[in-house]
């Protein structure tokens, strides 16, 4: 902010003299310094202003005086200074040139700005103008605009008509007044002044076309001068009879003006083709001979409304893209031919109406998918054929490009020899001398057409792709279809992409998602559905599965055109051929020994659920035996509780029902009955830790229906059920109730925590244990997950080895097998000891609780290992607090006590230390350990911690790892068998309170997993020796830790 007292002088002399301080706002907004000098000075004090001289002390010559003059440039051949402003820009400049240099930039975008929205306001106004002028053209409405009253205006307000809009003609004609004010000529009519604006208004003022000049066959009528004022009429057509007016006209029809002389004797009619040229540009017999030649709109030819809507929009934002207008400029700039071909390739992309009949377009993709089945559904071409090239086709390849090419013969004769006024609906008001230019087939080159066709379509699909659009597609690609267009492989998977995940098959009429289609062609002689779209009832299919067939035609098959048609044959009921078709492909892909492609679990589950809903179990259960073998498919809880669910339901898992057929012969033991059930559960627990609410109350809901006939409380040779089919979006009740040993189990209950026994059942859970192979892969994950967080924890450097946290941690590893000594059974978190409780003001980094927590575990037998981050291992650091930290002398001698000892191990700079102290739970401490036990079984005479060994005493939660792991399997086991949490009153620097204790509890005292256990029985009055079964506990994410739900399928012993 500048205070140069020349700022200040020149303020103070300007106030002297009365000049303006006009404030501008351009100055004032974007430079401080004149702010504050306008401020202070327009603020200057009354008394200053007294003390200031007068306006005689300026007075010169004889007595006269000045008015107030602005400051004389002070350097000699400068130009006068002819305002306050101007001189502080002249100071400005002088004294700070770099600020004066920012306000003239800031000054000029701000009057840029300006100027801009003041274009963009102009032109917002004629685009409205142009826009009211075309639909008046459009709708015929001239009757009405000239219905009276009707006045002549002119923006400029010749005299001649200065006052003669607001003048009530009738009265002044009474009155003997002159309809011109008095003269009695009409120079200032007939002058270039008055016909070079003039306009017919109706009190709105766009309802007519400006008037340039009258014709000049009118010039030499208008410029006769009339004796005396006449007395004309203004006549509308609506109105009936004739009202006698004033004025220049004797008549205004539907197409002329009709104008009198001054005497009245001679009338002359202007027709308004001549006067309006702009909305009579076609005359009379071109429209007659236009709405001859117009055909009928045909409905079928047209596109539904909401799609074709959806459509436009994306066609006209990808039209307008800066990639899309350089290269359609490039084609355009090849000469004038071009041009005209790429303004028809825009016209038939935005035309609302179908070229060709869609009858013939649907017999010819009938031939493309015959010619898909007859090549046995594994089809394709190479990619240079997909995009031009002259390599041959296999037989199928030159049987769709041939098909293609018929297509494109049909489309470009209609779309060029019969013109585009040959599409139904199609406003085509050239003029004749445009008519006559109109494209023929003979000049159109079609490679040119089709490589500005493909272009267009490619950035179409990129377009609704990136936006997540499905609407636009329905369009596009009947556009697509009926021109025969070959599109490039990437235009065509992207096309895929579209319609397969992006929700193409419910926006387009799939019922459930995998469904039919409504065929987006409309016709009359056909049904409506819900919507009002009509279809054809007979011939109706799927979008994404034509795009399937097109892109296994044009190119490689993949997974998700696979996807695909196997949900559109799924859908149809069809759920063999969808098998046939998706085992054709497995074998495909298996032969091909170069193929990445993976079949997913998306691509087998609309076929095994066509199976279930058909009660089909025993197809059911082959084709979900061949997902458990196949690469990347990854059963997830719902896959399982479909099966099962389907299976409860058509009484499969009743002891009296009838094997399944197959079912021994797919490796199961039990073909039907509790022991079926039983062995699905297994499964279904080495692949999923938990099911949903939903789930849960599905498998409720299918029990109880292939139960519901089991309620015979007499016969003890039966099992009872008393379950009863619920609303599916009722909560489950939580029930505590024992059961009786023959009855059937499926509720919600709350486990005892500290036991892990259910009450309805009295089944005990388990803790379940890392097995060997399962901790060495938890170990190896470590290893492989090290290197990625490296990169995001600490950031690699350029002298870093990719693998350098890889490293770090695998020597750990060895000096952890290798080292000799007693084995460590106890691994300490030395950050998250350090900072237990410590979140107080003077809370920090206690290396005394660590020593607290390690003579406490050695107390109880364990030897422990304190792994501490890098920093943690000097005298001083930043503490996560972010405040500088120095140990105290008693700190550094714990430091260095468990240094010496070998109790303490810091973890490399920039590593993350979890990796360290997780590896280190898992480690088998191979030399040490000496193939030695080290688990604490739970009644240990010297009253050790009962568990796994090494523990790992920590209260982190770990939730980063959790996510992160490749089984979560493996780290939910880990975390129940190994963390012990712990709790006791935090030390205060280096004092705790008396009798200060450490408290261990286990993470869980059983697997938080689907487990089986066998049922011990509850006493009843029923002979519980008979019966027995397992009982199977389903955690749930959305209920409380300890609560799950249970199935217990009694079975007879």
């Amino acid at each position: 902010m500048i205070r140069s007292s020349s700022f200040y002088r020149v303020a103070m002399q300007h106030k002297r003299r009365g000049s303006s301080f006009t404030h501008r706002s351009t100055a004032s907004t974007h430079f401080h310094s004149r702010t504050i000098v306008l401020t202070q000075c327009n603020h200057l004090s009354t008394e200053a202003v007294a003390a200031q001289p007068s306006v005689a002390d300026n007075e010169i010559g004889d007595g006269a005086t000045t008015k107030p003059q602005s400051i004389m440039s002070s350097t000699e051949g400068k130009p006068k200074v002819t305002s306050f402003f101007d001189e502080v820009d002249e100071i400005m400049k002088r004294d700070s040139p770099l600020q004066y240099q920012r306000f003239l930039e800031s000054k000029a975008a701000s009057e840029s700005w300006r100027e801009m929205q003041q274009r963009n306001e102009r032109s917002r106004k004629r685009l409205e103008k142009e826009h009211d002028a075309a639909i008046e053209a459009k709708t015929s409405v001239m009757p009405n605009i000239l219905s009276p009253p009707a006045r002549i205006v002119t923006p400029n307000k010749p005299p001649a008509f200065a006052n003669y809009d607001n003048r009530n003609v009738a009265n002044s004609s009474t009155q003997g007044e002159t309809p011109f004010k008095g003269r009695n000529d009409m120079s200032d009519f007939t002058s270039g002044r008055a016909t070079e604006n003039m306009n017919v208004d109706r009190d709105t003022p766009s309802t007519m076309e400006k008037i340039t000049t009258l014709p000049n066959k009118y010039q030499n009528f208008m410029q006769k001068k009339p004796e005396e004022p006449s007395k004309t009429n203004i006549v509308s057509e609506n109105d009936g009879p004739s009202v006698k007016k004033s004025g220049i006209f004797s008549s205004i029809s539907k197409s002329a003006l009709n104008i009198k002389d001054a005497n009245g004797a001679t009338s002359t009619s202007i027709p308004f083709s001549e006067l309006f040229p702009t909305l009579y540009s076609n005359n009379d017999a071109q429209k007659k001979e236009s709405t001859l030649n117009k055909k009928p709109v045909n409905p079928a030819m047209m596109y539904d409304p909401d799609h074709f809507e959806a459509y436009q929009q994306a066609m006209t934002a990808v039209l307008a893209d800066q990639g899309a207008v350089k290269v359609i400029k490039k084609f355009e700039a090849r000469g004038d031919l071009e041009k005209k071909i790429v303004q028809k390739v825009k016209d038939w992309l935005m035309n609302d109406h179908r070229v060709v009949d869609t009858e013939l377009v649907k017999e010819r993709w009938n031939q493309v998918e015959d010619a898909w089945k007859d090549d046995k559904w594994m089809t394709g071409m190479s990619e240079s054929d997909s995009t031009g090239g002259e390599e041959k086709w296999g037989k199928t390849g030159s049987r769709f490009r041939s098909e293609l090419q018929a297509q494109q013969d049909i489309f470009l004769s209609k779309l060029l020899s019969e013109g585009m006024d040959s599409v139904p609906g199609s406003d085509d008001e050239s003029s004749p001398e445009e008519q006559s230019e109109e494209l023929t087939v003979a000049d159109v080159d079609p490679v040119l057409f089709y490589d500005i066709s493909r272009h267009i379509m490619g950035t179409l699909g990129r377009y609704c792709a990136r936006r997540a659009r499905s609407s636009p597609m329905v369009v596009a690609w009947w556009k697509v279809k009926e021109s025969g267009l070959l599109v490039s492989k990437d235009t065509i998977s992207t096309f895929l992409y579209v319609v397969g995940t992006m929700g193409m098959a419910d926006s387009i009429g799939m019922s459930g998602g995998i469904g039919l289609s409504s065929y987006p062609i409309s016709d009359n002689k056909n049904g409506q559905d819900g919507d009002g779209n009509i279809y054809d009832e007979e011939n109706r299919f799927l979008i994404p599965e034509e795009v399937a067939t097109y892109h296994d035609l044009s190119s490689k098959p993949t997974e998700s055109s696979i996807s695909l048609r196997v949900k559109a044959l799924a859908s149809k009921g069809d759920a063999k051929s969808a098998e046939e078709l998706l085992e054709a492909f497995k074998k495909s892909i298996e032969a091909d020994k170069s193929s990445k492609e993976l079949i997913r679990l998306r691509t087998y589950l609309p076929i095994l659920k066509q199976y279930c809903e058909e009660g089909e179990i025993s197809s059911a259960l082959s084709l979900f035996k061949r997902m458990q073998s196949t690469q990347g498919v990854i059963l997830e809880p719902e896959t399982y509780v479909m099966l099962i669910a389907s299976i409860a339901e058509n009484k499969w898992f009743c002891e009296n029902s009838p094997p399944i057929e197959g079912a021994i012969d797919l490796g199961y033991n039990h073909s039907h009955g509790p022991g079926l059930f039983d062995e699905l559960a297994t499964e279904m627990a080495s692949d999923a830790l938990e099911i949903t609410s939903a789930s849960a109350r599905r498998l409720y809901n299918s029990l109880a229906i292939g139960f519901q006939s089991e309620s015979n409380f007499d016969n003890e040779n039966t099992i009872v059920s008393t379950l009863k089919e619920v609303h599916p979006l009722v909560s489950m009740p939580l029930t505590n109730q024992p059961t009786k040993s023959d009855e059937v189990v499926a509720s919600k209950v709350s486990l005892n925590r500290s036991t892990g026994i259910c009450p309805v059942t009295n089944a005990q859970q388990r803790l379940i244990i890392l097995e060997p192979d399962q901790r060495q892969q938890l170990h190896d994950d470590l290893l492989s997950l090290s290197t990625e967080q490296f990169a995001k924890f600490a950031g690699r450097k350029s002298s870093d080895s990719p693998d350098r946290a890889r490293e770090q941690l695998q020597f750990f590893s060895d000096w952890l097998a290798k080292r000799q000594g007693e084995p460590f059974t106890a691994i300490v978190d030395g950050a998250n000891i350090g900072y237990y409780m410590q979140s107080f003001d003077k809370g920090r980094f206690n290396y005394h609780q660590i020593k607290f927590m390690v003579d406490t575990l050695e107390e109880r037998g364990e030897n422990p290992l304190v792994v501490i981050p890098y920093k943690y291992g000097f005298k001083e650091f930043y503490s996560s607090k972010r405040e500088h930290q120095r140990l105290d002398p008693a700190e550094i001698e714990i430091m260095r006590d468990l240094t010496e000892s070998g109790k303490l191990y810091k973890v490399p700079p920039r590593c993350l230390d979890d990796f360290y102290w997780m590896l280190a739970s898992v480690s088998d401490q191979t030399v040490s350990r000496k193939g030695q036990d080290l688990s604490v079984s739970n009644n240990d005479p010297d009253g050790r911690f009962p568990g796994s060994r090494p523990m790992l005493i920590s209260n982190d939660q770990m939730r980063d790892h959790k996510l992160e792991l490749l089984s979560g399997r493996l780290f939910r086991r880990w975390n129940s068998c190994h963390i012990v949490n712990y709790n006791f009153t935090a030390f205060v620097l280096g004092e705790s309170v008396q009798g200060n204790e450490v408290g261990f509890s286990p993470a869980d005292f059983f697997s938080r997993e689907i487990q089986g256990n066998q049922c011990p029985g509850n006493s009843d009055e029923r002979d519980d020796a008979n019966w027995g079964g397992t009982a199977w506990h389903f955690p749930v994410n959305d209920w409380e830790l300890d609560e799950r739900f249970v199935i217990r399928i009694p079975a007879k012993k």
